[in-house]
């Protein structure tokens, strides 16, 4: 069981284009290689742990941060998609030595947070290992590494980050849903949703079932086995506990978070059939895009949560728009047009594509947007625009997460089922695609987006019978998305 609908995988397809074929090799040669250097950093942090583990000396004198080694592990996947396509032996060395480190971090017993390996703990960690689990970033950050464990091990039939996110994701199972020795199972939903997504790709990967029922259990247990009483980011909504995910109805709190776990919903859906989950982001999606989603659709109207606000309330200039919410925006569209087959999500997603995501880096590769208002007065304080982009950020989940995502691109350019080929955006490209009675070659000659004009040819193997389902565009129809 699975999405009805498949995507074309990225490596499958090439840009041949002079818009997004330029703009995704400036990731790989630019983007990629100021990434790694940026998250410097968090390796040494990940150097420490790794000293201290194996009794090393000249340990490194670090004081982490709560989820710099997510960045880190982001870029590791983007690099390894990057990998997938062009092959760069310096690039995989450099990588092979990060990924050392980081086994030589993660403990006996499959632990990997580096602030709690070394005894470190402040107000936003917790006093020690999944003490707080609602803002630690624990589960987090490990999500994002299961997702360059399967990236990377997909790019080089390597094994060892595998093997390390293997570990820590038997590990937490024990902790979280059986307990270990004399102590209960901890049985809480992390306060940033990922390690969900990232379960479900470890899944993909290994086949090994324990992974999707782990992120089935992380979201069942969200909204029901914590009840909170604080305010804004202590509020049961803020991170989308205050129900059930299946009782939920509109997109609430901290718009990453949120989208993060609809992805997550629609991924455990297709996988199990869970119709619950279907009806409940079915709903949520009408109230997200309908209600508060801003013209470039970018999500998240309230600066004080980075999040979404009321039905309709969208100023241009106070409003957040994060730009890992336009990318979260993307993963859960793509998703939902995979489970639906229903062109208006394709909508959203180029609405996105061309707006709210590509609007966080520049042409260079080399500067992004973490917020993106429709409005700028050139102060610069989060809720009031920015005139120019940042070489970085304290907070670099940005960065690294349009690095990988500019690094897959393609693979959201077709998808097919038995019977159907589906043209899911526009762009000239070329691309080998697996129909059940034969491989079929399908081409797309344009200057999209800059012209309309589209030439699509389609060269099949052998003599075969299915239908090509051309999108035809929303904003061709004077309704850009839906609503």
């Amino acid at each position: 069981m699975d999405y009805p609908i498949k995507p074309v995988p990225f490596t499958d397809v090439q840009f041949n284009d002079t818009f997004w074929q330029p703009r995704m090799e400036t990731n790989r040669v630019a983007t990629i290689p100021l990434a790694l250097r940026k998250t410097k950093p968090a390796v040494t942090y990940l150097d420490a742990a790794r000293h201290k583990n194996l009794n090393l000396k000249n340990a490194p004198k670090v004081k982490p941060h709560r989820f710099h080694t997510s960045d880190l592990y982001k870029v590791i996947e983007g690099a390894a998609y990057s990998l997938q396509t062009h092959r760069d032996a310096k690039l995989e060395k450099q990588l092979d030595d990060i990924i050392e480190i980081i086994q030589g971090a993660q403990t006996t017993d499959g632990y990997l947070y580096v602030a709690h390996i070394l005894g470190i703990n402040d107000g936003g960690m917790g006093k020690g290992r999944y003490d707080f689990v609602l803002h630690s970033h624990e589960l987090y950050n490990i999500g994002h590494l299961y997702e360059a464990a399967a990236a990377y091990y997909q790019a080089t039939g390597k094994r060892e980050l595998l093997d390390v996110a293997i570990k820590s994701a038997k590990h937490i199972n024990k902790v979280f849903f059986i307990g270990v020795e004399d102590r209960c199972p901890i049985n809480q939903a992390p306060g940033h949703q990922e390690i969900e997504i990232g379960l479900v790709k470890l899944y993909r990967v290994t086949g090994n079932k324990l992974f999707l029922k782990m992120a089935k259990k992380f979201l069942d247990i969200r909204g029901v086995s914590l009840k909170f009483k604080g305010r804004d980011t202590m509020s049961g909504s803020y991170a989308q506990q205050h129900k059930p995910v299946i009782e939920q109805t509109e997109p609430v709190g901290h718009a990453v978070r949120a989208v993060y776990m609809y992805s997550a919903m629609a991924d455990i859906a297709a996988l199990t059939g869970e119709k619950s989950y279907i009806k409940a982001i079915d709903t949520i999606w009408e109230n997200m895009v309908n209600k508060k989603m801003s013209l470039t659709g970018g999500l998240g109207a309230e600066t004080g949560i980075e999040g979404f606000g009321n039905d309709y309330d969208l100023p241009n200039l106070e409003v957040y728009n994060e730009t890992c919410a336009a990318i979260a925006n993307m993963f859960l569209n793509h998703r939902m047009f995979l489970l639906h087959g229903d062109a208006k999500y394709l909508d959203v997603f180029e609405r996105v594509l061309y707006n709210g995501f590509l609007a966080g880096v520049n042409v260079e590769g080399n500067r992004f947007f973490y917020t993106n208002p429709l409005e700028a007065d050139g102060k610069y304080v989060f809720n009031h625009g920015k005139k120019e982009r940042s070489e970085w950020f304290g907070c670099a989940c940005c960065p690294v997460n349009i690095v990988r995502t500019m690094a897959q691109l393609p693979g959201y350019m077709y998808a097919h089922d038995n019977n159907n080929l589906y043209v899911c955006l526009y762009g000239q490209s070329k691309a080998i695609i697996p129909m059940p009675e034969t491989k079929v070659e399908i081409e797309q000659a344009t200057e999209y987006p800059w012209n309309g004009k589209i030439i699509i040819t389609v060269n099949p193997e052998k003599k075969t019978k299915f239908s090509l389902r051309v999108r035809i565009p929303g904003w061709s129809q004077d309704q850009p998305v839906p609503g």
